[in-house]
């Protein structure tokens, strides 16, 4: 199938590697633009393939009106097909590094590793936030735990859940899908809502590929989701037969709310069928 071209006005890097060489970051100036382009292309969420998917635009930006959306299915309709390339391609990067890992690891199990070796074993442990110090099969083992993907039903649900898909505040001004906080103001938008004693605001981007990349990065270093990486780890070996239900229990920290928390994404997810969209491999 041809796809229509879009206009490049920039090119945006992710990972800091290049995807598929360059990514054209298609900007729209309305979300009508928006849903023109798409239908011109025939991209609808429930006939996205794994071939086609690198076929979506990566948008750096909502467009200004994305809150104005009334309709509901169409309001739904441009949020996946906006979100859903960005966080794929994410966990690709993801999946490469932790790629890496593995063929160093299988490296190290026969012989002594090369300088080369040895020192992206300890960029990533730099990156992911691990001791270093003695490079040996614990390190590898934590580095796979904290080195691998976020189910796509997963992220899409904390995005919508966390962006009130797509037209929140937070993500028409700052690129926030996920409301991440910060202690600093100045790399922030501070809620309306917030009480007097707190001090935070909502973490901003540059554009929505850094709010998913740190967003993952948190997941997969933050102590309070050691647990949700050790279920999606044994789920690895184990393959459980609805392993999504098994990890969200592990994410009530994402929230004040706690187990509410849970609840709203076991909800959001089994209401959208976003476990569909699991279905893409990552490789």
């Amino acid at each position: 199938m041809k796809y229509d071209p879009l206009k490049p006005s920039f090119f945006i890097f992710f990972f800091g590697f290049f995807i598929n060489s360059l990514l054209n970051a298609g900007e729209f100036d309305s979300w009508v633009d928006l849903n023109k382009y798409y239908k011109k292309n025939d991209f609808m969420p429930e006939n996205l393939t794994e071939k086609n998917i690198d076929h979506l635009p990566i948008i750096s930006e909502l467009p200004k009106d994305f809150s104005d959306i009334q309709d509901v299915p169409t309001k739904k309709k441009l949020f996946y097909l906006v979100t859903l390339p960005i966080i794929y391609k994410t966990n690709i990067l993801i999946m490469q590094e932790r790629r890496m890992v593995v063929n160093i690891e299988k490296k190290f199990a026969r012989k002594e590793l090369n300088e080369n070796e040895t020192n992206e074993v300890i960029r990533l442990s730099k990156k992911y936030k691990l001791d270093y110090s003695e490079i040996n099969k614990k390190l590898f083992k934590k580095l796979k735990q904290r080195i691998n993907i976020i189910p796509i039903s997963l992220a899409l649900g904390q995005a919508i859940i966390e962006s009130g898909w797509g037209q929140s505040r937070f993500a028409s001004e700052g690129n926030a899908l996920y409301g991440q906080w910060t202690t600093r103001e100045d790399r922030g938008i501070i809620p309306q809502e917030r009480d007097e004693d707190k001090t935070h605001a909502v973490l901003k981007f540059n554009n929505l590929s850094e709010s998913v990349e740190a967003y993952m990065f948190n997941i997969n270093t933050h102590p309070a989701y050691y647990n949700f990486r050790v279920v999606r780890h044994i789920d690895e070996r184990l393959k459980y037969t609805d392993p999504i239900s098994m990890k969200v229990k592990y994410l009530a920290a994402y929230a004040e709310i706690g187990d509410k928390y849970v609840d709203q994404l076991e909800l959001i997810i089994a209401s959208n069928k976003l476990q569909d969209f699991d279905r893409f491999k990552i490789n």
